[in-house]
């Protein structure tokens, strides 16, 4: 009995498959930020509660209660962080689509421009370069400009007055603020040259239109006619000695085509 050719497996359709491997590198990269940042922040958080604790001096009160307390205490940092990593994992999958359908335009979209790479390149340097400028004003220029003091004063007071408790949670936070600037400078990167590619596009694709009406209304022009519109657009004569020159016959070759 003959066999039978082999089927290859069937796979189900991947919505990540739309997506570059460099975006997918970017978005996990986003992702596991989150991650650290959120376990950070949370860890900052506790350790600012017993920080609090044991300078207002209850920390006694908490150790009176028994080893059971400080075991709770310890019990209680290991599962909320536990519990964080498996959230992030179980919503991992859909975090990641989730993260490249807004920082990305998939490949569908991205190979309709695919022969517009340089302008897509210039578009993109000048769009982060215009963010750059707008995080330093706002984070640098306007603060020391009209708030000369500010800036080295909220430093001395976290210098002097954080416990390590609360420098884990700045942290923690500094982090999620560093990532939404990023995240935040993706999506203008991607999007906004999209948006720019596509008026370029609509723009060109207006004034093949227009190209087309011209040439269909030349056609039906006389050599006179002809002759006066080459020598407007030109500036050179269509005819030389009672004959037709080279360049006048290649543009009405090309304009009548």
């Amino acid at each position: 009995m003959p066999r039978k050719s082999r089927k290859a497996p069937t796979r189900e359709v991947d919505p990540l498959d739309s997506y570059s491997t460099w975006d997918l590198r970017i978005a996990k990269a986003i992702y596991y930020s989150i991650i650290v940042a959120s376990a950070t922040a949370i860890l900052g958080i506790w350790l600012t509660i017993i920080g609090w604790l044991v300078e207002s001096g209850r920390w006694d009160t908490v150790v009176g209660w028994g080893p059971g307390a400080g075991a709770l205490i310890i019990v209680g940092i290991i599962v909320l962080h536990l519990f964080l990593l498996v959230l992030f994992y179980i919503l991992f999958r859909g975090g990641i689509l989730r993260l490249c359908q807004r920082l990305f335009k998939d490949r569908v979209i991205a190979k309709k421009y695919e022969d517009y790479s340089t302008l897509r390149l210039l578009i993109a340097v000048t769009l982060a370069s215009v963010y750059l400028f707008l995080i330093t004003l706002l984070v640098v220029i306007l603060p020391y400009t009209f708030f000369p003091n500010l800036i080295a004063d909220i430093m001395t007071y976290i210098w002097n007055h954080f416990n390590p408790g609360e420098w884990v949670l700045f942290v923690g936070l500094v982090l999620f603020v560093i990532i939404i600037l990023v995240y935040l400078g993706f999506v203008l990167w991607n999007h906004g040259v999209f948006v720019v590619l596509k008026r370029v596009k609509r723009i060109e694709e207006e004034e093949e239109v227009d190209e087309q009406i011209k040439r269909d209304e030349l056609k039906g022009a006389d050599d006179e006619t002809l002759q006066k519109i080459y020598s407007k657009q030109t500036g050179k004569k269509a005819i030389y000695r009672g004959k037709e020159t080279k360049a006048f016959k290649a543009w009405k070759k090309n304009t009548l085509s």
